[in-house]
């Protein structure tokens, strides 16, 4: 999961009144992260806007620095993203939620863009690895972070088996987790469970009977116990097209997913597109949002 919930800078993002928190901005889709529908991590907020939106501290530029990477190649020390972008020579930017090889090692630090044209840059590394099918963010160094604090109750379950594919951990599970939950699994198995175990790790999605976070971990499977706390969610969220791009999406509190829907026949509900194969009138469009939190 990637997708980054953008909230506008000052003034006018955020709003705090005696008994509520209300929060403006944009949100970039990763896409093809899951089949369906994007979960959405609450406390995942950074100032910015996306690439494609004018800049609402009023000075007319387009964008304050973000992009969506999909790919990240290496050569001879210099790493090459995929990335529709408006970035320029000497920015900082720092990169999040990354699941490649190459992207998990990537996440959290900052470089400065070398090259930028507008469907790619480059910057220098020494780190290597696969990038091929990235869903991270590039993001404005300067961006502040805004974390939601909840006063979630804590969580409790019985892992009954672990998978490793491609940096993702698969804990099956009985659970209620939504996206960007905090959980700790205690394992006492070799494996992914050792390597995991005792770790704070953020849940990417979850159904009912699992859920998936982020991990290098490999080996046989484990079992063990799992304890986590959810992040807060909104008590009324609206979410639409700026650019009136005829696409609908809506938020379910249930399960903290994004579903991006398109017409059906007459007098029949909309259909949810699939997340691996989202049009450019999605990627590119100009998704707001205003959510409406209690404060703790």
């Amino acid at each position: 999961m990637a997708n980054q919930i953008l909230v506008d800078p000052f003034p006018g993002g955020i709003d705090i009144s005696s008994v509520s928190e209300t929060i403006c901005g944009s949100i970039a889709l990763c896409g093809s992260a899951v089949s369906t529908g994007e979960p959405l991590n609450w406390q995942n907020l950074v100032t910015g806007v996306g690439y494609n939106e004018v800049n609402r501290k009023g000075d007319g530029a387009h964008g304050t620095g973000n992009a969506l990477v999909t790919t990240l190649a290496t050569s001879a020390g210099v790493i090459t993203a995929t990335a529709s972008n408006n970035f320029i020579v000497g920015q900082l930017v720092t990169f999040v939620n990354c699941t490649t090889t190459l992207g998990l090692l990537l996440n959290g630090l900052t470089f400065a863009v070398v090259s930028a044209s507008s469907s790619q840059f480059t910057f220098t590394s020494s780190l290597t690895g696969a990038g091929t099918g990235e869903t991270g963010m590039a993001i404005n160094a300067n961006s502040q972070i805004f974390p939601l604090q909840g006063a979630n109750a804590i969580l409790t379950g019985t892992v009954s088996a672990l998978s490793a594919s491609a940096g993702i951990v698969t804990v099956t599970a009985t659970n209620t987790l939504l996206p960007g939950a905090q959980v700790v699994i205690t394992s006492s198995t070799t494996g992914i469970g050792a390597t995991i175990s005792g770790k704070t790790l953020t849940v990417l999605e979850s159904t009912g009977t699992a859920f998936t976070v982020t991990s290098a971990a490999t080996g046989a499977t484990g079992t063990g116990t799992f304890s986590a706390v959810n992040p807060p969610q909104p008590y009324s969220v609206k979410f639409w097209s700026e650019l009136a791009s005829g696409y609908v999406y809506q938020y379910s509190r249930t399960t903290g997913v994004l579903y991006v829907l398109t017409g059906a026949a007459a007098q029949s509900a909309l259909t949810a597109l699939s997340a691996g194969a989202y049009p450019s009138g999605v990627l590119n469009d100009l998704i707001r949002y205003e959510a409406k939190f209690a404060k703790a």
